[in-house]
């Protein structure tokens, strides 16, 4: 028989023997300071549940949510998420967390109800792909959940954050083709609404300042994490009597492929006459003909340390504003 019993660990922790029950057969979630009050009762005491509760061995899970709030689509239509949520599950599991992924698409009410109510039993989220006035980071905050944010965020209530250097990137990928001699740059951003866009658009026009050129609105263009809209962009472009690029710049290699794909079939050589450069460091920069020349910033690092840092958020390592800013690098292949 055991020793110690459960009225014991009540006592010893200030709580009700229901409480007790609860906590040890996570039959419902108790605030975090009488889960661990009891927690730390139970193993200082050397309670030990009779073998017909074998269930009372088990400790809640740790469970962090990876939330994806997308416009359209799927997470596979973007290469970058792939190695970004295998960055933050790899720390996670290797500190004993489970990662669950939410994917919020607009108009999608039933995966908009499972992220909240996952509230009730996540120790915290990373919540990825910033757009403004972003509602689900406001619910973070009035529900009290611990969060760190994936992207520059220009709420100043945000206190946790990892990010590329969005706005340096853009300016490497922008200065790379100016030294090369360049005047005349299609640059291809992502949709107007998100912030990452705005900075990489200050990026581009750091670059042309430093260089004494003037900034030209219509060589700026905002699109869609799509092949055929960059496709069809591309198109515009090239039929503009506005236009006479030498370069491309996109903001990622899905909008590269298909810029490179209307150069290709108009028999444009690559980079002889058109150079396009890309920003992501996915897996389509290298998969086709030609490579293509990218900033790549290392969204498996990024998902690694959104993750370290929620975890030392939520386990109080980590208690005052922080931010980490992963720099770029410049990968220069065939297509420049």
């Amino acid at each position: 028989m055991n020793k110690v019993t459960i009225s014991d660990i009540a006592n010893h922790a200030g709580v009700s023997k229901t409480s007790v029950s609860y906590v040890l057969s996570g039959k419902k979630r108790l605030s975090a300071d009488v889960e661990e009050r009891v927690m730390k009762t139970v193993e200082k005491l050397g309670y030990t549940p009779p073998r017909h509760t074998a269930r009372l061995y088990k400790k809640p899970p740790k469970i962090i949510n990876f939330c994806l709030p997308l416009e359209s689509g799927t997470i596979s239509d973007d290469p970058y998420y792939i190695p970004l949520i295998e960055g933050a599950m790899e720390y996670a599991a290797a500190h004993g967390y489970h990662m669950m992924i939410t994917r919020l698409t607009q108009g999608d009410e039933a995966a908009k109800e499972m992220f909240y109510h996952s509230f009730e039993y996540v120790d915290g989220i990373i919540l990825c792909n910033l757009q403004r006035d972003h509602v689900y980071e406001q619910a973070l905050i009035d529900y009290g959940i611990p969060y760190v944010v994936n992207g520059t965020p220009d709420n100043v209530d945000t206190k946790y954050y990892v990010d590329a250097d969005i706005e340096g990137i853009a300016y490497q990928a922008a200065t790379y083709l100016l030294k090369k001699g360049h005047r005349q740059i299609c640059y291809i951003n992502l949709a107007e609404h998100l912030l990452q866009s705005q900075q990489r658009l200050s990026g581009f026009q750091l670059a042309h300042q430093e260089f004494g050129l003037p900034w030209e609105e219509h060589c700026h263009s905002f699109c869609n994490v799509s092949m055929e809209e960059s496709y069809e962009l591309m198109e515009k472009v090239l039929q503009s009597k506005q236009h006479s690029i030498t370069a491309v710049i996109t903001s990622n290699e899905i909008q590269a492929r298909g810029a490179i794909k209307v150069l290709q079939e108009r028999q444009i050589a690559i980079p002889q006459q058109i150079a396009v450069v890309s920003m992501g460091g996915s897996s389509l920069s290298v998969i086709g003909h030609p490579k293509v020349t990218t900033i790549d910033f290392s969204p498996a690092k990024i998902g690694y340390e959104s993750a370290k840092m929620l975890i030392e958020v939520i386990t109080r390592k980590r208690i005052r504003p922080s931010q980490l800013i992963v720099p770029g690098k410049l990968i220069e292949r065939e297509s420049s």
